[in-house]
This record gives structure tokens, sequence and C-alpha cells, in this order.
């Protein structure tokens, strides 16, 4: 919708309508590995885990755009720390939020001021390593990501689940309603589909396959090697069976709850379980070593653990590979002789040949999307078109009723130039908004308007008419 400037003259009860319309229904804005440093990802991953972190972000949101009815479902994984947001939406204010909760994060957690070190601006970066999108592109991104279109590992299939766990969290924190629980259902049917209906999920590949594939690349043979997975969960699972599938020699699992350990390790052929501390005191014995766990900081450390990885044998090469988020192994371990260290953002550039494998497959799972999306916004749409009328329906009975409580003041009845008075009066009513706009020359776009969205800007209908009230009630005591 566009005016000349005699609009800005107009009375300012219908202009709000208009820049309503002008902002997002839906918001998908997030840091990604491909753009945002993981150090700076922990910041808001780690915020969020504290027991008030949900809380503080979804307040946090609230003041800094003005809206506390804002749904909010948060994706944080090892490659994304993602808002998608439902409401009122103002794009400017996104990266706002970003800062404010990362601020606030780090008076939590003043030890999580180290990450930045060698981002010395990075309150100034923040807004470059953001992706925001808006409303029809959000709806295609959600969409995308529920698909594993957007993974480090294109075609995995754990990102779905995780999906599902965030808006599950979300919606029993009591922060999704109607508009975020049917676009996050909508994405989990077209997810489906993409997988039932393409190759993208078949072999599927994920980081704890990704995690073997960049240790081929330091050992050619993994049969006389051994192993220790450092976690009990979903990833570490995935890690292990694939070392087993590739040929490695010797698997152990250690974790903190030493009977999850045991339980995995059961699953694993051949596979030994060790609690989390003697695994951590036995790592020279291991070539190598993948972090899976759900720790919040280094639970291999260089000031305590560099010494003993220095002990092995010289000239034995191990490779630790770190699939956690908050990391788990400390980085400066690197520079240890013979000692190779790995992050998720490392397994980006190991893995774009699988990437390019599975992109024949990725390209017809576009299109479902895109086809989807469509057919998402038009339902959408029709039901807002429905919602406008239906508003427009009141209205008009309301103007009626307000009129007909006027007239009827004077009798039981009305007389014929009573009724052609309260019909002028009806019609004057309708036609007082469309002729404002007229009058300010006002122009609708109607490629990007809908039916029910001109409806709603000629006859002003987010505006209460309490004057229709008021004259009720006086006609109720006439």
């Amino acid at each position: 919708m566009t005016s000349d400037n005699s609009q800005a003259q107009a009375d300012t009860s219908f202009e709000k309508p208009m820049r309503e319309h002008l902002k997002g229904m839906m918001i998908y804005s997030g840091a990604h590995y491909s753009l945002c440093p993981v150090e700076i990802r922990e910041i808001w991953a780690q915020g969020y885990s504290l027991p008030e972190g949900p809380q503080t972000l979804k307040k946090i949101i609230a003041e800094t755009v003005g809206d506390s009815s804002t749904e909010m479902v948060v994706i944080s994984t090892c490659n994304r720390f993602d808002l998608c947001l439902f409401g009122q939406l103002n794009q400017e204010k996104i990266t706002d939020v970003f800062v404010n909760f990362a601020q606030w994060t780090l008076v939590q957690k003043p030890v999580l001021q180290n990450f930045t070190t060698n981002h010395k601006n990075w309150f100034k970066d923040i807004a470059q390593w953001l992706r925001i999108f808006i409303d029809k592109d959000a709806v295609l991104h959600l969409f995308r990501v529920g698909s594993s279109l957007d993974s480090l590992v294109l075609g995995e299939p754990h990102i779905l689940g995780q999906i599902k766990d965030a808006f599950r969290v979300a919606a029993q924190l009591g922060f999704c309603h109607q508009e975020a629980t049917a676009t996050f259902n909508r994405s989990f049917q077209v997810a489906k589909k993409v997988r039932s209906d393409t190759e993208l999920g078949k072999n599927g590949i994920s980081i704890g396959h990704a995690a073997v594939d960049i240790v081929q690349r330091i050992f050619d043979n993994l049969s006389s090697l051994t192993c220790l997975v450092l976690g009990a969960g979903e990833m570490a699972k995935i890690s292990s069976q694939h070392l087993r599938y590739c040929g490695a020699g010797k698997i152990t699992i250690a974790n903190r709850t030493l009977s999850k350990a045991e339980e995995l390790a059961q699953q694993i052929s051949s596979a030994n379980a060790l609690s989390l501390e003697q695994g951590l005191k036995q790592l020279a014995e291991f070539d190598i070593i993948i972090a899976a766990t759900s720790a919040q900081e280094f639970i291999v450390k260089n000031d305590l653990h560099s010494e003993l990885l220095n002990r092995r044998r010289l000239g034995t090469p191990c490779v630790l590979v770190d699939i956690s988020v908050p990391r788990n192994i400390d980085p400066q371990l690197g520079q240890l002789d013979n000692i190779f260290v790995f992050d998720v953002d490392d397994l980006d550039k190991v893995m774009e040949s699988s990437r390019q494998s599975r992109k024949t497959a990725a390209l017809k799972a576009e299109e479902i999307i895109n086809a989807e999306v469509c057919e998402f916004i038009s339902h959408r749409r029709r039901r807002e078109n429905l919602s406008y009328i239906g508003q427009f329906h009141v209205t008009i009975k309301e103007i009626v009723k307000q009129e007909i409580f006027k007239s009827l003041k004077s009798g039981r009845t009305l007389t014929d130039d009573q009724i052609q008075i309260t019909a002028e009066a009806v019609a004057k009513k309708l036609i007082a908004h469309p002729a404002q706009l007229a009058r300010a020359e006002t122009r609708i776009e109607t490629d990007s308007n809908t039916i029910g969205e001109i409806v709603n800007i000629l006859f002003n209908l987010d505006k209460p008419h309490k004057d229709s009230l008021s004259s009720h009630e006086k006609g109720n005591k006439s």
C-alpha cells in the first residue's frame, strides 16, 4: 500500500492498521554455523540452558519488541541458535533481542567472556552473524530446516526430532498458541513428505557419522585403534555404531552415569563401559576420542589433560572430535604435538562432498517445500479473509443497531422518512473511512493485499467501535 504526501495529513486512526500490515506475522532469526562462530553461539545456548533462561528470553523479547503476547520457539542445537517468533513484530528489533540476551547470559556466567577473546567487537558483529527471515520467507526457512536442507549434513534425520523437542518445550512453557502450533505442525508434515517422496532421507548421515568420517581422514585403517566416546546420548550412540561399522578396534563408552554407558555399550558389539571420571583418567590410552555429552563446559581441559595426552608414545597421533555445543574439548589441546582437535565448525568443510551427492534429491525436496509453503500461506490467508469478513459483519450489525435505536427513541415503529434517515446514517458511517482514504489518494496494491485485507483497510475494522456499544446501551434505556 502506498500513498502520496497528503496521506501524512490524514487522521492517524486509519494509519495504524496499514503500518501493522507491513510487520511480519512470523520472524525466523538465528545464528547459524555457516555465519556465526561456535564460541558465540555457545553464549546463547548456555544462557537458554539455565533454569531461568527460557523465561528470561521471553521477557527480553516482550520488552524489546513491546508485545508480551509474542509466541516463541527456540531451536538450540550444535549447529544453530534460532528464534521463531509469531506476532506483530519489527525486524529491526530482533538483533537487539540477541544482544540483550547475550549480555544477560554473560552476567550470569562471566566465565563465558573468555569465548569472546577472538571477537573484540562481537556485539557490533552480531547483526552480520544473524539470518532474519520474514513471514512467507520465515515459513519457507522453517520447512527447509525441518526437512534437513539447512543442516551441516544435508539430509541428516535428527534435526526434525530436535525441532519437535523444541516445540514441545515451548508448548509446555506456554510460549506457543495458535500461529506457532499451526506452523510447526505443518512443518512436521512437510518434513515427513520430503522423507517419503525423495531419496534425501535414504542412508541418512548425521554429525555422528561426520565425526567418524573426519577420523578416517587421519587414519586409513581403524581396526587397530582404540576409541573413546564421551557421552551416552543419541549422537554418542550414532558415533559408536558408525565406528564399529567402519571397523574400529576397541570401543569404550564413558558417561557421567555409568549405567547409561553400560546400556549403550551393550548395543555396540564388543564395546566397554566406564564412568566419565575413569575415561578422563585414561585418555592417553586412546587413539580416537569423540565428545558428545550435554555438559555445559570443557570436560577435556588443557590445564588438566595436556600432560596426560603428551605421555602417548612418540609419533602416535591422537584425534579428538568435539560434536557438542557447548564444546566439551578445550581447543588449546590442538597445539600439542600429534594431537588433532576438531569441532562442529570443522565438520562443515569435511562434509561438503556428502552435500554434493545429495543435491539432486535436495532439488526435488525444494520443489515439494515451495509448493507446501504456497498452500500453507494460501490457507492462512483464507482464514484471515474469513476473519476480516466476520469483523465486517459485526461492524455493520453494530452500526445498524446504533442507528435503529436512535430512530426508535421517538416511537416503537419507523415511518418512511425515519427509515430513509436511518439508511442514510448507516451508509454515511460505512463510507466514512473509505472517503478519508480517497481524499488522501491512498493506493492499494492488490497484488499483495487479499480481499480480506482490503476490506480491513477500507472499513478500519481494527478500530474498536465504542460508540456503537454506548448507543446500544442508551437504546436499551430508552
